[in-house]
């Protein structure tokens, strides 16, 4: 894991900021970049609201592709390989 963090820090510019989710976890502070660490935990009943506001069409969904059930594996391999913003959504 420290690997990731120093991976994702090697990225951030000069004066920037990092935010990590894991709390034991915090890397060491270079460069003039702010380090900081979020802690989150489960909500359902927000999470039941946002998926309603999405399905409804008030809130936006980042979706990458649609593609068809048969394709799932395909998909699951895209996904895997590369970093898109948006998910691929299965269509039966």
């Amino acid at each position: 894991m420290a690997r990731c963090k120093e991976q994702g820090l090697a990225l951030v510019r000069d004066g920037g900021a990092f935010v990590g989710v894991r709390p034991n976890a915090v890397p060491a502070t270079e460069r003039g970049i702010t380090v900081a660490v979020v802690e989150t935990h489960p909500d359902g009943p927000r999470l039941g609201d946002l998926l309603a506001r999405t399905a409804s069409g008030e809130l936006p969904a980042r979706v990458h592709t649609v593609v068809p059930l048969d394709q799932v594996a395909d998909a699951h391999r895209a996904m895997a390989k590369s970093r898109v913003r948006g998910r691929h959504v299965l269509r039966p």
